[in-house]
């Protein structure tokens, strides 16, 4: 068996960094605002704004990003699946929303995580940085992508 080892939680990780007390803040005010935590603890750490300058390449999820909507059929599952909700409510990291880049995945009150599948730009972050494991032996996380509807560009793009 494969012993998976847990991320650190957010204490651990920014120990020395930022006191437990700002953490929590911050923690707090990103499930508030409905928002992922990433953008404020990058701030909060020094990392410097990088804006959007307009001439770069854009890539398909950019352009989901910058107003583009993916079309989901009435009727279909998500494509992204919480293996065990329980799981996401325990988590203390919620690292899936702050992967997120089109930020379809956001903390709710009470420890959980909700989904939106129109504004998921279908990148896998979240399944490739669930650190939750669904599954001890073979250290599967949390989530899981399914077969859906998503990733059709709708009549307004």
């Amino acid at each position: 068996t494969r012993h998976v080892k847990p991320l650190p939680s957010l204490d651990e990780y920014f120990a020395g960094r930022i006191p437990s007390d700002e953490i929590a803040r911050i923690w707090q005010q990103s499930i508030d605002h409905g928002s992922a935590m990433h953008d404020a603890f990058m701030d909060r750490c020094g990392w410097p704004a990088i804006p959007l300058d307009g001439h770069l390449l854009v890539t398909h999820q950019d352009a989901l990003l910058m107003g583009g909507k993916v079309q989901a059929a009435v009727g279909y599952g998500d494509h992204v699946h919480f293996e065990t909700i329980q799981l996401c409510s325990a988590c203390e990291t919620h690292l899936c929303v702050d992967m997120c880049s089109g930020q379809a995945i956001t903390s709710v009150a009470g420890g959980g995580v909700a989904f939106d599948r129109e504004k998921c730009v279908h990148c896998g972050a979240c399944l490739w940085n669930c650190g939750t494991p669904a599954d001890l032996h073979n250290g599967r996380g949390n989530v899981e992508l399914r077969a859906g509807a998503g990733g059709l560009h709708s009549v307004e793009n």
